[in-house]
Parts: structure tokens; C-alpha cells; sequence
């Protein structure tokens, strides 16, 4: 025989669950209508189709998730039941997902409940003049108020086509101003139409809690269809957004019967017989407790053995924290050994580039001390040259040539300008030299020149300099004695 003490848990959600399922707060029925609802996973069948339920346009089925409309320009899509819903009073609540990349969207979704299935169309993805209800989620200002994404109500009567120039804010009749873009949760949108009041709650996601719902709108004195169809459509425009739903459930609500007991949402009649049910199943199960009692001493427990004494619950506590400890510094230690082995290898790349960076210098041609010595004794033989050329020129000079009026004075002007621009190459030179040495001595390893095309050597070029003084030299003095003995035949 099983241990009876595990029959009473049932036996008392028999008879009390079912009553709490029927009753909500003892004002109405709920029913869950299946038909008009559905939620992942395994939300698609085989065949690509949702059970109960039409979609068309951009819209995209998958086992999680229906996505009405990608983030592309001018998409629209819907879906709608398949099945007419008729009943006066319901609920429905319904979870999304809209995400962009742009700080603005377009240009939203809407939830219905017409009389007759829309089509794509104009408003929000679905048909214009409708006739019933629509809530309507607008992500975008076309009215340049500055007051989206918005959150609207408005019912028509199939005459009114919507106002989108400003987005119909002559036509609602309730609302609230909420964010429903790229939320870190999902946003849900329930919505309640109970003896002609609807009442719209919005949940921002940016938790998962259930109990986090505001109050967006009550409105009273509402008159919809009492069949119809329910929807979801979305579109975007120039900008867009991903518009998904992940799932929608749906309520039909009764009021409570006349004659019912007060906060039990059933009738007397119906009370008093599940009451003398539950006293018969109570007083069978204090039968069969003392039954099995009796004939398994050895396994029945005392009444306080049944429970957790503080001991053992201060125990379990403790035990619980250091698992909870143990827990935390395993994966403590996990994240450290990541890091070390992250460490490493950043050593390993600094280690590799500094060496490659070494060889990098040592390899790179700089000028050398013997170079140094090169380019000095070059000065000083340019330095010896130009005191001969000055020795020449002081040397053929004849007297007659001070006597003369004619060239004297060009000679002597030509004279001096090379002699100054004698002194300046050999200023050039000389502080050309002094930073070689200069650079030879500190030893600095600079990085290497970019190639440049070598025509001749610095010595070369030195040599070749040389030669063009000495020979515009020799070609003065040889011009000037031509004109002085040109000169003695006159």
C-alpha cells in the first residue's frame, strides 16, 4: 500500500484548483481559448503554417517567434485568427519584439479585433475603415510633436479612415506615451474588454517579472463587435525595424451566474456538493491513514518527524552557502586561469615584437666613424685647395694692371664675389662636417631612409665643385692677362 499521507495534496487541488481557474477574484470565468492563441517553442508545424491562425505579406513563421516585418523599407505584414471569435467579454495579452539599429523607427505595430479579417494595407500593415478595435503602436512622429513612440486606442465604425499626417490624435480615445524599441526584455501589451470598459496595460520589458505592469488606459463605454477576428500587423517606411511576436494568448471572461455564492464565482448548489465531496474524500483518507498505520508501524512518522527541525535547517542553510561559496570560487578560478593564459600570450607577442623591433635596428645602416673621417679629410682638402687658388690668384696680379682703368675694377669685383661664395661652400662644409661628427659620436640608431635614387657620392660631388672653381679660376686669370696685353697696343 502506497503511503497515504501523499493522498491529500491531490485530493485538496481537485477540488480548489479547478475553482480558482473558474473564478478571478470572484468577479468573472476565465477560459483559456487555445484556438486563438499560440507561443512557442514548436509554435510552426510541418507544413509551415501556425494552427489557427492566417498570416500573409512579410511575415515570417518559425518555432519561437512570428516576424511580421523585417528591417526593411516599405514591408508590411499580418496575422490574424482563423476562426471567428465570439464573446462579449475577453482578454489578451500579447508579447513583442522591435529592434533597430537608427535611434528612430518606423513605423510600428498594431493589435486588432474586427468584425471581418483585414487585408495588407495602409494602416500599420492592415486595412483601412475598419470595424472594431485597434491598438495601435506608433514608433513614429510624423507630427513632429515629439510625443513617440506612442501607445493609442481607437475604435471606428468602418466610416473613419486614420489620420497618419498626425498620427491620428483626433481619433483616439485613450493612450499612453511608452519606449517599446530595442528593450532588453520583451514588451507585452495586455488588453482587457470586460462589460463594455477596456482596460490597456503595458509592460516596458525592462524586466521579466509579471507583476510589472502599468496602466496605460481605461476607457468606459465602449462598444465593440460581438464577433470578430483578432490580429496583429506591423509595416515600416523610409526607416525600419524588426517587429516580432512571440506569442499571444487569449481569454474569454463570464460573469458570474445569478445565485452564486459571493467570491466563489459558482452557484450554492454547485458549492455545497463539491463541500460534502471533499468531507467524504477527507473522512476516506482518515481511514486509510490508520489503515496503513496499522499495518506499517515501522514506516509511519510522528507529526513533528515530518518537518525540518531549526537544527537541520541551519545545517541545510549552511551547507547550501559553502556550495554556493564552492561554486563560486570554481569559476573564480576558471576566470584566473583564462587570464593568466590571456597574460601569456599577451608577454608572448611583446617579447616577439621587441625582438623583431632589435633586429629591425640592428640591421639598419647608420653612418659609421670611418665615414666621419672621410668626409673631414675631404673638408680639409678642399681647404687646402681653395688657400692655393687664393696664393694664385694674390701672385698674378702684375703691377701694370694698377695703372689701368679699363676691367680693373670688374676683375676685382669678380675676385671678391668668388671668394665669397668660396667662404660660404666652405661654411657649408664645415657644419655639414661638425653634424656628421656630431651624429657619429652619439651613436644614435636612426631608422633607415627611404630609398632614394643615387646618382653620386658626397666625395664625388666635393671633387667635382673643386674642379669648376679651378677652372672658372683659370679661365679669369687667363681672360685678365689677355686684356692686359691686348691693351699695351694702344
Amino acid at each position: 500500500m502506497a503511503d497515504v499521507t501523499s493522498f491529500s495534496l491531490p485530493i485538496f487541488l481537485f477540488f480548489i484548483i479547478p475553482s480558482l481557474i473558474l473564478a478571478d477574484s470572484g468577479e468573472r470565468h476565465v477560459k483559456y481559448e487555445y484556438k486563438y492563441s499560440f507561443k512557442g517553442p514548436h509554435l510552426m508545424n510541418k507544413q509551415g503554417q501556425i494552427p489557427f491562425w492566417t498570416f500573409g505579406g512579410s511575415a515570417i513563421p518559425s518555432n519561437d517567434q512570428v516576424r511580421i516585418t523585417p528591417s526593411l523599407r516599405d514591408q508590411s505584414g499580418f496575422l490574424w485568427t482563423a476562426n471567428k471569435f465570439s464573446s462579449e467579454s475577453w482578454e489578451i495579452e500579447g508579447h513583442f519584439r522591435v529592434t533597430g539599429r537608427g535611434r528612430v523607427g518606423a513605423d510600428g505595430f498594431a493589435i486588432w479585433f474586427t468584425e471581418t479579417a483585414g487585408k495588407q494595407g495602409p494602416v500599420f500593415g492592415s486595412s483601412d475603415k475598419w470595424n472594431g478595435l485597434g491598438v495601435l503602436c506608433d514608433s513614429f512622429d510624423n507630427d513632429g510633436e515629439q510625443n513617440n513612440p506612442f501607445v493609442s486606442i481607437m475604435v471606428n465604425d468602418g466610416t473613419k479612415a486614420y489620420e497618419h499626417h498626425n498620427d491620428g490624435k483626433n481619433q483616439h480615445l485613450g493612450g499612453c506615451l511608452r519606449d517599446f524599441r530595442n528593450r532588453p526584455h520583451p514588451i507585452r501589451v495586455k488588453v482587457r474588454y470586460y462589460q463594455h470598459v477596456l482596460t490597456v496595460w503595458f509592460h516596458s520589458g525592462m524586466s521579466t517579472k509579471s507583476e510589472d505592469f502599468e496602466l496605460c488606459t481605461r476607457i468606459e463605454n465602449v462598444n465593440l463587435p460581438k464577433e470578430g477576428y483578432f490580429g496583429i500587423s506591423a509595416a515600416t517606411g523610409g526607416l525600419a525595424d524588426d517587429h516580432d511576436v512571440l506569442s499571444f494568448s487569449t481569454l474569454t471572461l463570464t460573469p458570474p451566474k445569478e445565485g452564486g455564492a459571493p467570491g466563489t464565482g459558482i452557484s450554492q448548489e454547485e458549492q455545497d456538493k463539491l463541500t460534502k465531496q471533499y468531507e467524504e474524500y477527507q473522512q476516506k483518507l482518515e481511514k486509510q491513514k490508520q489503515e496503513y498505520a496499522e499495518a506499517h508501524p515501522d514506516k509511519v512518522k510522528k507529526d513533528e518527524e515530518q518537518y525540518e527541525s531549526a537544527y537541520e535547517r541551519d545545517i541545510r542553510l549552511v551547507y547550501e552557502g559553502q556550495n554556493a561559496i564552492h561554486h563560486m570560487l570554481n569559476q573564480l578560478h576558471t576566470k584566473t586561469g583564462e587570464l593568466t593564459v590571456q597574460a601569456n600570450t599577451l608577454h608572448t607577442l611583446v617579447s616577439t615584437d621587441h625582438n623583431r623591433m632589435s633586429n629591425m635596428v640592428t640591421s639598419d645602416k647608420t653612418i659609421n666613424r670611418q665615414e666621419v673621417n672621410t668626409i673631414i679629410n675631404l673638408q680639409q682638402q678642399m681647404t687646402t685647395k681653395l688657400d692655393d687658388i687664393k696664393n694664385a690668384l694674390g701672385r698674378i696680379q702684375p703691377g701694370s694692371l694698377d695703372k689701368r682703368d679699363v676691367g680693373t675694377s670688374d676683375v676685382s669685383s669678380q675676385i671678391g664675389t668668388m671668394q665669397n661664395a668660396m667662404d660660404t661652400l666652405l661654411h657649408t662644409v664645415n657644419n655639414m662636417a661638425s653634424k656628421q661628427q656630431f651624429a657619429g659620436d652619439k651613436k644614435k640608431d636612426c631608422p633607415p631612409p627611404p630609398p632614394m635614387p643615387q646618382c653620386i657620392g658626397p666625395g664625388y660631388f666635393v671633387f667635382l665643385i673643386i674642379t669648376q672653381i679651378a677652372m672658372l679660376v683659370g679661365y679669369i686669370t687667363y681672360r685678365n692677362q689677355k686684356e692686359a696685353a691686348a691693351k699695351k697696343f694702344f
